[in-house]
């Protein structure tokens, strides 16, 4: 029997489906700042590049700031197209682009009435986010999710970045439950999904249309549900409690 949620935000409350385009937005900005040569088309297949590329260093380390990571990806690309003394670029770029992201971010158009009818069931419900502790509390604060949480937690503050499992231990002690007693609700199969397989916490994948995060192609045991949409979400909470 379960007695509470744990929500992913990026991707599982609010959609990703905005980021590409926002991202490409960016990009030819920064072309623009650093007067590349290069076709824009050229200019994201590198940035693409110097993402994964971090994306690789990044997915076992059990912990890092997402502004540091976003500084990295940056510097990548500079490498790449032969720009990396140019910091004062950097130092324009990671600011800009964070706030161009966090504003293209959409609550999922489903995600108050599933959290207000899970909610009405009597359940715990947290967030457990991979971020850094203004981008969580900006992403809380702006759907007034505080609403229905009772908790939230960033990585930044839990000092763990899923899948590391410290991260689920610090959500788990706040709420007072054990992983028997938890869902895990998340779009990501190697950071929420294993995550949560590793401390013995069910889960749920939810699919989003937008950006993939951190995908590195590593091998994940299949979650106990898939789902589309939020909605179809208290119908399997009612099952589980």
């Amino acid at each position: 029997m379960i007695k509470g949620i744990f929500f992913d935000v990026g991707g599982t409350l609010y959609t990703y489906k905005n980021v590409k385009a926002t991202t490409m937005e960016t990009l030819q900005a920064l072309k623009e700042r650093l007067k590349l040569e290069h076709e824009f088309e050229e200019v994201a297949r590198i940035y693409g590049e110097a993402n994964k590329e971090v994306d690789v260093l990044m997915a076992d380390k059990p912990f890092y700031l997402f502004r540091d990571y976003f500084v990295d990806i940056h510097n990548a690309f500079l490498r790449r197209v032969g720009k990396e003394h140019a910091r004062d670029v950097q130092a324009w770029f990671t600011p800009y682009q964070n706030d161009k992201i966090m504003a293209c971010m959409e609550i999922k158009p489903d995600c108050h009435d599933a959290l207000s009818k899970i909610k009405d069931m009597g359940l715990y419900l947290s967030a457990v986010s991979n971020a850094d502790d203004d981008m969580l509390e900006y992403l809380i604060q702006n759907e007034r999710l505080d609403r229905w949480l009772t908790h939230w937690t960033a990585s930044e503050a839990a000092r763990s970045c899923k899948p590391d499992t410290g991260f689920y231990h610090v959500a788990l002690k706040k709420a007072g439950l054990t992983p028997d007693q938890v869902l895990f609700v998340g779009d990501s199969m190697e950071q929420d999904v294993l995550g949560a397989q590793r401390v013995g916490i069910k889960t749920v994948l939810i699919h989003d249309v937008g950006w993939d995060a951190m995908a590195t192609g590593r091998d994940v045991r299949p979650p106990d549900y898939k789902i589309s949409s939020l909605s179809e979400l208290p119908a399997i909470v009612e099952k589980l409690i």
